[in-house]
């Protein structure tokens, strides 16, 4: 808006006139905020920025029309529809007492006796009103701080006009602060319960927003998914089209579509995914048929959500088979890994209690083979094992009584896991190259693993060897002791030490040097290879 506040002239009959006096006025003592009062001021500075043809046209009282009459272009002066649909939203009583006119308002000040010369949040401020049935504009006051007035108003700014707000310290009636003379302030009567539509009834698509504030979500089968402000461009989300819906209905909705969703991004893209929980999944090609994804809706959702719904994890303790029914078994998610249920697990354990969910089968597989972060605490799931386990790098390791309080265990979330996944997660070793030591910090030596040997290194070998840049993970220290006697690793594991350029296998609990045809595509790889000080493979015997 320029600095006047021009309006296109409608002048109608009104049946009575009412002259109000200037008062020179030095300071305002603002009004006490009430939900009426800040709920106005709100719902109209969130329309900063709008036409006439936002929400698909302002209209406030039931004689007043629409801004956007005819449907894409302003037809008449819409500063009065503007400010009755403020206070319509917030359910203020009385308006089949406006009209399109801004002189209406004064009518209504005159009828329910709150027309004054002092400025409260929420109220009409009328411009140059002729005493009798016409007056040049209407706005709203949308605050009021010390001796300053800020006032919001529609079809500001020259043709074709759009919401602004601005403030002012000439806020006295008869003062001029942009060309126009305050002519009184109007406050609201009362409120009655406003009528919204329950936004779980529009269409899908449906842009909505609460009159309490300025966030936008769209409505996507019942749930409200928020709209970032960097979406509305690419997505072409339509903001002169927002529904205005009630504002706990608004902030109940939920933030994620319902299970089994289909959707994808609106701002374009081949990619679909399928909705567990608030996690986007991504559907593989060979799924989207073979599972039936292809039959359901698709529905275009924000990228900005999207992208982060894609990073998610589905949460703990959610039961998912194969969608295209291709593996016929049962997982259960923990920390973002799928652990299967055997059969006897099933019922057991309860898992067949609890809403089994389909998932894309080229996402199941890679969930498969993952496993729970190092932050986990678990345990037997039926109660038959009484220990208690720590995940490190792969491989269950369990706690000793002691242990559990007094290196903190207690402390982190215990989760119950299918038996018999426990069972073989137990029989693992921990990844080969694991940096580990005593969590309690009762030994403060450094290991690397290798073949289920945790094997002391110098702070040279810790260095030299790079370690210093890999996690270095704390292990119950009963597991680390019994690691550290064992006699040699596992057969298949591959160590190289200082001393020589040899990479030796253990068989036997031999070591047998390798040659270098035994590594390349398809064959062995030199990144499995652990490095261990010199004293280490100096003590495996060489086999002949």
């Amino acid at each position: 808006m320029s600095r006047n506040l021009k309006t296109i002239a409608i002048r109608l009959t009104s049946a009575s006139a009412l002259a109000v006096t200037a008062l020179t006025t030095v300071a305002i003592s603002p009004a006490g905020a009430s939900p009426l009062t800040d709920g106005i001021s709100s719902t109209a500075q969130a329309e900063n920025g709008n036409g006439a043809c936002a929400h698909g046209g302002y209209v406030g009282g039931p004689n007043q029309s629409s801004s956007c009459r005819g449907g894409t272009t302003r037809t008449h002066a819409w500063c009065a529809d503007f400010a009755g649909w403020v206070w319509a939203r917030n359910g203020v009583t009385g308006l089949g007492t406006l009209d399109d006119r801004a002189a209406s308002f004064m009518d209504y000040g005159k009828k329910y006796g709150t027309l004054s010369n002092t400025p409260h949040v929420g109220d009409a401020v009328v411009y140059n009103y002729n005493g009798s049935d016409y007056a040049d504009h209407v706005a709203v006051v949308t605050g009021v701080s010390g001796n300053t007035v800020t006032i919001t108003g529609g079809n500001q700014g020259g043709y074709p006009g759009h919401v602004s707000t601005y403030s002012t310290t000439k806020w006295s009636v008869g003062s001029s602060p942009w060309g126009q003379r305050i002519s009184g302030y109007i406050s609201p009567a009362g409120t009655s319960t406003p009528s919204y539509p329950n936004p779980a009834s529009l269409p899908a698509g449906t842009l909505v927003k609460s009159p309490s504030g300025p966030d936008v979500k769209v409505m996507i089968a019942g749930s409200g998914v928020p709209v970032a402000a960097s979406d509305v461009t690419p997505d072409k989300y339509d903001l002169s089209k927002v529904v205005t819906v009630d504002d706990t209905a608004f902030r109940a909705l939920p933030s994620a579509p319902p299970a089994g969703t289909v959707v994808h991004d609106q701002a374009g893209g081949n990619a679909r995914y399928v909705m567990i929980d608030d996690a986007a999944l991504l559907i593989g090609a060979e799924d989207w048929t073979a599972a039936g994804y292809n039959n359901r809706a698709d529905m275009g959702v924000p990228t900005a959500w999207l992208k982060a719904a894609a990073q998610r994890t589905v949460p703990t303790g959610i039961v998912v088979m194969d969608q295209t029914g291709t593996d016929p078994s049962r997982y259960v998610m923990v920390d973002g890994a799928a652990l299967h249920i055997s059969g006897a697990e099933w019922t057991e354990d309860k898992y067949n209690e609890q809403t089994l969910m389909g998932v894309p089968a080229q996402w199941l597989k890679a969930a498969i083979a993952k496993s729970p972060s190092n932050d986990n605490v678990l345990m037997d799931q039926s109660g038959t094992d009484p220990s208690r386990y720590a995940m490190l790098n792969g491989a269950a390791v369990p706690i000793s009584g002691a242990e559990w309080t007094a290196n903190g265990y207690d402390k982190r979330t215990l989760m119950g896991v299918p038996g018999d996944w426990l069972a073989s997660t137990v029989a693992k070793k921990v990844a080969n190259g694991s940096i580990v030591k005593d969590v309690s910090g009762a030994d403060a030596t450094v290991y690397v693993m290798a073949g289920g040997v945790a094997v002391p290194l110098t702070y040279a070998d810790f260095t030299a060897f790079g370690y210093d840049k890999r996690p270095l993970e704390g292990a119950p220290g009963t597991w680390l002791k019994s690691a550290a006697a064992q006699a040699a690793p596992v057969d298949g594991t591959m160590l190289l030490s200082p001393d020589s350029n040899t990479v030796w296998q253990v068989t036997g609990g031999k070591k047998k040097a390798m040659t270098a045809d035994q590594f390349g595509a398809g064959k062995l790889s030199f990144d499995d290879v652990v490095s261990v000080p010199t004293t280490f493979t100096a003590k495996i015997p060489t086999a002949s």
